[in-house]
């Protein structure tokens, strides 16, 4: 009893519920942000209103922002200890995280200049997929025959959205497909590396040490193209901030938040919403509909994320059953 009592008491899940939906609803803004804000920057002129020099320039910015805006927690001496203090191998694997965080970002937001908004979120979201054929090697968790179904089934929907015939809207739609499996890749990777850490971190810490890291990636690609981050217009400096406030901030912070209570898998299984949403979002907002593809290869991929995530949630609930 004296143990149970001592771990932090978990929010209701009259909290918790909230929370991952406005997490989700906040992330699911991030691409119909990056497209007005890519149009207003003077002289853009590519298919989707925005360039790669744009998309690395606005993940610049929205992490710079967001870096900005965590300011405060870089001041605490307590807290910067507390990175200091954790062993080799976890700052290492904190700072590579972060700096997959930095490539998922640089590499996602550059698809939205070659592919629709539906077709880049719905490969950008097939993280799970990725971490379960990496788990294997990276962790050491075996894989399940029904993990194995729902991978195959999520891989034969990112083939049918992935491979537009005739190319798309966009001639170069697979190059920027191609763009968001990277940058799911890489988000993978992220999540890996920072699965142990979170749990020896503060939200507040992890969270500017990883957003830190990705900042390095991005400062370090805008420099080394020489891609100009000044002179915008009013209206992209706001829609810049109005980035790194809700999709980043809000939304993977409210998610990163619940995952001390509620684990990985479960927010997963919340994130397969974000096609949808992001798909409603750019219909409503920017009148922009789905590839044909996105309507047959969408509902595979996001069935098949969700029989993977579907078993490791049944196991983590018969764990959990079996505790003392």
């Amino acid at each position: 009893m004296g143990r149970i009592a001592s771990v932090t008491a978990p929010p209701p899940a009259r909290r918790i519920t909230p929370t991952l939906l406005l997490g989700l609803l906040a992330v699911s803004t991030a691409a119909v942000l990056v497209r007005p804000a890519g149009e207003a920057i003077p002289g853009s002129g590519e298919a989707f209103g925005l360039s790669v020099d744009d998309s690395l320039a606005i993940a610049f910015w929205r992490i710079s922002l967001a870096c900005l805006f965590l300011l405060p927690v870089w001041m605490s001496a307590q807290r910067r200890a507390s990175i200091a203090a954790l062993p080799t191998a976890q700052r290492l694997r904190l700072a590579g995280g972060g700096l997959l965080l930095g490539a998922h970002f640089a590499l996602w937001l550059s698809s939205l200049a070659y592919t629709s908004v539906a077709s880049s979120v719905l490969l950008v979201t097939t993280t799970p997929i990725w971490v379960g054929l990496l788990s294997p090697w990276v962790v050491g968790e075996r894989l399940s025959a029904r993990t194995w179904l729902g991978i195959a089934v999520a891989l034969l929907g990112s083939a049918v959205v992935a491979f537009e015939p005739g190319g798309g809207t966009h001639p170069q739609a697979m190059l920027g497909n191609a763009l968001a499996v990277g940058g799911a890749i890489a988000a993978s990777g992220y999540l890996m590396l920072g699965r142990r850490v979170r749990a020896s971190l503060g939200f507040w810490v992890y969270t500017a040490a990883t957003l830190a890291g990705a900042w390095l990636v991005l400062a370090a690609v805008v420099a080394a193209l020489g891609i100009t981050v000044w002179g915008y217009p009013a209206t992209v400096w706001a829609l810049l901030v109005l980035l790194a406030l809700v999709p980043q901030l809000i939304g993977h912070g409210s998610l990163t938040f619940v995952l001390r209570w509620v684990g990985a898998d479960v927010v997963a299984v919340v994130l397969l919403g974000e096609p949808i949403g992001a798909a409603l979002l750019a219909w409503l907002l920017l009148a922009e509909l789905p590839e044909p593809s996105a309507w047959l290869g969408g509902p595979l991929l996001i069935a098949g994320m969700a029989i993977v995530l579907s078993g490791r949630l049944r196991r983590r609930g018969s764990t959990t059953a079996a505790s003392p």
